[in-house]
């Protein structure tokens, strides 16, 4: 042997002795020594010609894949075994990462590759914001189906003019719609039509059922609650607060002089109601009164404690609180006080009240524009679109 070739062995010899110090496990070392072995032999003429073993040959020794442990190999057969046992949940949410971790003792990122597997073979869909399902079932919505509470069926409410609007400007925009007034769902059984988009107006049910079956849907005069909702469920609603606060800023404006000012709130734990009362309180102090439901029947006892404070005016947080108030004050025989309310339904105008206003065509405009987006892309995230009061003053 020459001194180059014992230079050049003793060169390979101690890169295989950082290798294995450093980097890999005994086994592939062993690999890498006898490939290096070879490689010398074939470069000193001991083993068949140089061009034997060229470059390639190296590379494919290094190109070893990390073998799978029994472990992760038992649990990619139980989750095809999952599949397989509920096949007919065509488009129905497969099991979430973390709860694939926690169930079979595995990492979270173990559990991701082994899904991400399973997507590539077909077995599984993904769909971005949203999650892993069972393959099929995904049909893009042909049209929309209108799930509203059956108080839209009252003439004067705000769900009637909502629902009014709504269906005049999809027929306009041509696109098909079909109406339900089902009373419940059952969070179990029931579903959704794939073929439809769902609307939906004060009807907690269906936004349960849909976040469930991890379907988009579109929610009106309300927000997703945090959570999978949030990435699922589109939204039009108002902007509560900044309304509450230009409430607040007509009194301050126009009754300069009004010291003691009440407030007829909605349900306490309402959202909407929350943030409307905040937003008059950030502009000036009031006493809350806090009625236990959007309706006037529910308003009434409410209604006359308010009247009875003596306030030197009222802010009422919907029109038909505000149908309590007037009433109140009717069957009281005392002089309704200055009376600024919410929504402009059809029965503020009835009762000529000054009302911070729901744009009702830039509400619906906005959630054409929703509908039509959906239709052209069911996978993305989801939309949310606010809309802004305006004051209308009435004598």
């Amino acid at each position: 042997m020459r001194p180059s070739d014992l230079i050049l062995f003793d060169h390979y010899e101690g890169l295989a002795s950082f290798f294995r110090n450093h980097l890999f496990s005994a086994h592939l070392i062993a690999r890498i020594v006898v490939g290096l072995a070879i490689f010398l032999a074939g470069s000193i003429g001991i083993a068949g010609p140089a061009s034997d073993t060229p470059a390639t040959t190296f590379d494919m020794i290094l190109d070893v894949p990390r073998t799978r442990t029994e472990r992760v190999e038992s649990v990619r057969k139980k989750l095809l075994t999952i599949i397989r046992a509920e096949s007919s949940r065509s488009g129905q949410r497969f099991l979430p990462n973390r709860e694939i971790a926690t169930r079979f003792h595995i990492s979270y990122q173990t559990a991701d590759n082994l899904v991400r597997e399973l997507v590539q073979e077909g077995l599984l869909e993904r769909r971005p914001a949203s999650g892993t399902y069972y393959p099929g079932g995904h049909k893009q919505a042909s049209g929309v189906l209108l799930i509203f509470n059956a108080r839209a069926k009252r003439k004067t409410s705000f769900g009637s003019r909502l629902l009014e609007e709504l269906t005049t400007h999809l027929d306009r925009a041509g696109i098909p719609w079909r109406m339900s007034w089902t009373t419940g769902l059952n969070p179990r059984t029931d579903g959704l039509p794939k073929e439809r988009y769902p609307v939906i107006w004060e009807r907690l049910d269906v936004l349960n059922r849909a976040v469930q079956l991890g379907r988009h849907a579109l929610l009106l005069n309300y927000r997703p609650p945090p959570g999978l909702a949030s990435s699922l469920i589109d939204s039009v609603s108002v902007d509560d607060f900044s309304g509450g606060a230009g409430a607040a800023q007509y009194f301050k404006r126009q009754f300069p002089k009004a010291s003691r000012i009440a407030i007829l709130s909605g349900p306490a734990d309402d959202i909407r109601s929350t943030a409307r009362v905040n937003g008059f309180l950030s502009v000036m102090p009031a006493t809350v009164f806090v009625s236990p439901s959007w309706y006037y029947e529910g308003a009434v006892k409410v209604a006359d404690k308010v009247v009875a404070a003596g306030a030197d005016g009222i802010f009422s947080c919907a029109d038909r609180l505000a149908e309590a108030v007037v009433r109140s004050c009717i069957r009281k025989g005392v002089r309704r006080p200055p009376l600024v309310s919410f929504d402009d339904a059809p029965i503020a105008q009835w009762l000529n009240l000054t009302t911070m206003a729901i744009p009702w065509t830039e509400m619906v405009s906005a959630a054409i524009r929703v509908i039509k987006q959906r239709q052209s892309d069911n996978t993305s995230s989801a939309i949310t679109q606010l809309i802004s009061t305006k004051l209308v003053i009435r004598s």
